[in-house]
């Protein structure tokens, strides 16, 4: 570490580490929900056009063959049916959510704290730092 780097450099630099962080940790918190929340609408949308494909052609198939459309839309509806709730749950979406929403507000909480000069330079670093080095792989597979 440069010796003639001053405490309010030193500061300084920890602040715009701290702000890009809390940054990062917002939009990946931000896209996860976003993932989260659209592949749940998804799987509600395709459940209710397999129920309004089957009705159409319960009431209006019988007469003769389904068109080609209806057999197709169905046979990929039922795919997506089956296959988004897979996707969520093997990409752990809300989890990720969870744990990038816990860390930016941990890392404004540290702001917070040593803007207010609750904590030195040293324990905001040491409380950064131990939140940081958390495998966020592992804080996903851990959560419910």
């Amino acid at each position: 570490m440069d010796v003639n780097v001053t405490d309010t450099e030193k500061t300084d630099r920890f602040l715009k580490v701290l702000a890009a962080e809390t940054a990062w940790e917002w939009k990946w918190e931000k896209l996860h929900r976003k993932w989260g929340w659209g592949i749940n609408w998804a799987t509600w949308l395709s459940r209710l056009f397999i129920l309004a494909l089957a009705w159409f052609q319960w009431t209006g198939g019988r007469q003769s063959s389904p068109p080609p459309w209806v057999l197709f839309s169905l046979a990929v509806l039922s795919m997506l049916n089956v296959a988004l709730p897979l996707l969520a749950y093997t990409f752990r979406f809300q989890q990720r959510q969870e744990v990038h929403d816990r860390n930016a507000r941990e890392y404004e909480c540290i702001k917070v704290e040593f803007d207010s000069g609750q904590l030195d330079l040293a324990a905001a670093v040491r409380r950064f730092t131990e939140t940081r080095s958390q495998p966020t792989e592992k804080v996903i597979r851990n959560t419910p």
